[in-house]
C-alpha cells in the first residue's frame, strides 16, 4: 500500500499541473526556446520592446544569461491582441506560471472568457478582496481544475488578465526566492560586520 502511495506521489509532481497553448507547466528554459524556434514565435525579455512579427535567431543569446527568466511574445486570442508572459523558476529555469494579458475588459469580452473557461473548468469563484482599494481596482475570479493547478482571472479598467500556475512549481520559486534573499542578507551582515 505506501509503495502505490509513493508511485502515485511521484506521478502526479512530475506530471505537468497546466497546459496553455503549447505551453506546459515544468518545461524548462531551453525547450521553451526550442518551442518558439519550432513555432516562429516573436519571443522577447519582459521589459524590453520588441517589433518582431517571427522568432529572432538573436534571441538565443539571452539564455547566456542566468538572470533572465521572464519572456513575452505578442498573439492574437480570442479576436484581441493578447501578450502571453512566461515565468520561469530562478535556479531550475522551469515554467511555473503563464499569463495573458489582454487590453479589454468589456462586459461580453469578459463573459465569452469566463463561459470558456467554467465550460471546461468547472464553476469559477470570485475571490474576496482584502480590503475597499482592491476591490475598487480589479475583480478576481479563480478555477482550480486539480489540487496542483490554479487558472485565476484579474479583471480592472481595460486590462483582462489570465494567469495559470502550477502550484508546486509557484512555492517552490517562492523559496528560491526567500533563500537567495537570505543569503544576500547574510553575506551582507559578514561583510559589513567590521565597520560598525
Amino acid at each position: 500500500m505506501k509503495k502505490i502511495f509513493l508511485l502515485t506521489l511521484l506521478i502526479t509532481s512530475i506530471a505537468t499541473a497546466f497546459t496553455f497553448d503549447m505551453w506546459e507547466s515544468k518545461t524548462t528554459l531551453e525547450e521553451a526556446i526550442q518551442i518558439a524556434k519550432s513555432n516562429n514565435l516573436p519571443l522577447y525579455k519582459d521589459g524590453s520592446i520588441c517589433i518582431n512579427k517571427e522568432f529572432d535567431k538573436r534571441f538565443l543569446y539571452l539564455k547566456k544569461y542566468p538572470n533572465n527568466r521572464v519572456f513575452r511574445y505578442t498573439t492574437t486570442l480570442l479576436n484581441k491582441r493578447a501578450s502571453v508572459i512566461l515565468y520561469f523558476t530562478k535556479h531550475s529555469k522551469e515554467l511555473y506560471s503563464v499569463k495573458i494579458r489582454w487590453v479589454e475588459s468589456s462586459k461580453d469580452f469578459t463573459n465569452t472568457l469566463y463561459q470558456m473557461l467554467d465550460k471546461k473548468y468547472g464553476k469559477r469563484e470570485v475571490v474576496l478582496p482584502l480590503n475597499i482599494g482592491e476591490f475598487i481596482l480589479y475583480k478576481i475570479r479563480q478555477w482550480k481544475p486539480d489540487k496542483n493547478t490554479l487558472i485565476q482571472s484579474k479583471t480592472s479598467a481595460g486590462l483582462t488578465d489570465l494567469t495559470y500556475y502550477d502550484i508546486v512549481e509557484t512555492h517552490k520559486e517562492e523559496e528560491e526566492r526567500k533563500k537567495i534573499k537570505r543569503e544576500k542578507k547574510e553575506k551582507a551582515l559578514i561583510k559589513d560586520a567590521d565597520k560598525f
